[in-house]
């Protein structure tokens, strides 16, 4: 190799791959965040995006990335975009990027992670319609649900409910915390989800009599705490439900429940028809898929492929009312850490 050389600058780079492909493009713009590599590509009349996805191994090959390119299209701009792993994720510690927060008119605030554009995502859980969260193992989901277990316990006005029939994540939770509850079996989660089932007919009830606005239980209320319902591993339970009761449960829950302040999650690593049906999916309009097995289980999840291109460990993308099919890189944060933190305050 001749040390003289110059390296190839990253643009000039994708620019001579996409040439040897006979794919008319101009790569016009890079950067890097974190550990993602962005190229913004600008396409000649008559050139497809498929053409670009047709080769996304070799161009992933080409470039030395760690997955092939999540190929994004701005059509606001004109840019085909192309999203590319090149090592291992830098951790974003949760509690340290949870003290930066600032929250002025969330009632339940979600920190997840940050943007693969380096911005903050955040949400309020009270305008964030039932969301549904999807990966297979080793993408991250657990983590995941305790960053988003972690947000709703550092608020006072906030109680949560966790259905987790493997019963071998959340333990720590329940020795030192007092606003969670922790459901380990099939009858015990249908004891959690019957108990919401209630508490919501309680708060409509109450609503009738007091004259009370749709708003005020999404609100905060030092008298009615925000209430929020995660179901881990939401294939088992579905599996153990021969005749539909706990299914017909949670979907009349879910339809009204929000005007009532509860809010639900479902969390899944096998996503299918028989798992997430058309009445699940209508009533849990918000997404968010990590990565998956394949791009029919992309689809399950988001409504679109893509999620099968993530590269794991907290790579995921969110779908709600106020992000469009945006990727993030989660927190990370344990159950031992959240224990110990909520414990010592």
């Amino acid at each position: 190799m001749n040390k003289n050389v110059p390296p190839v600058d990253n643009i000039t780079q994708l620019n001579n791959i996409l040439g040897s492909f006979n794919i008319k493009a101009d790569c016009i713009a890079y950067n890097k965040i974190r550990n993602v590599s962005l190229y913004d590509l600008v396409i000649d009349d008559g050139t497809r995006v498929r053409d670009i996805q047709k080769y996304a191994d070799e161009i992933a090959l080409r470039l030395k990335a760690q997955n092939k390119p999540l190929v994004k299209i701005k059509s606001n701009s004109g840019i085909v975009r192309l999203e590319m792993i090149d090592e291992k994720p830098h951790k974003i510690d949760f509690f340290d990027e949870l003290a930066k927060q600032r929250y002025t008119d969330y009632t339940v605030p979600v920190y997840l992670g940050n943007s693969i554009d380096g911005e903050d995502i955040s949400f309020d859980m009270s305008r964030n319609p039932h969301m549904i969260i999807g990966g297979c193992t080793g993408s991250g989901k657990s983590t995941l649900l305790n960053v988003i277990i972690a947000n709703a316990l550092g608020q006072k006005n906030t109680n949560v409910f966790l259905i987790d029939t493997k019963n071998i994540e959340y333990g720590n939770y329940t020795d030192n915390i007092n606003n969670i509850r922790i459901a380990t079996d099939y009858d015990g989660g249908l004891d959690l989800l019957n108990m919401l089932n209630s508490e919501m007919e309680y708060r409509y009830s109450l609503m009738r009599e007091r004259k009370l606005s749709s708003q005020f239980f999404t609100t905060s209320s030092d008298e009615f705490p925000s209430l929020l319902f995660i179901i881990d591993e939401f294939a088992d339970i579905i599996m153990q439900d021969e005749k539909k009761v706990f299914y017909k449960l949670l979907c009349k829950l879910s339809q009204k429940c929000r005007a009532a302040g509860i809010y639900c999650v479902l969390a899944t690593q096998r996503p299918s028809v028989d798992v997430i049906s058309g009445s699940i999916k209508a009533n849990f309009p918000a997404r968010i898929s990590l990565q998956v097995a394949s791009g029919f289980d992309s689809k399950i999840i988001l409504d679109t492929v893509g999620a099968e291109l993530l590269a794991g460990r907290g790579d995921a993308i969110i779908k709600n009312y106020k992000y469009n099919y945006t990727r993030f890189q989660s927190a990370y944060t344990d159950a031992d850490e959240v224990a110990k933190h909520y414990a010592a305050i």
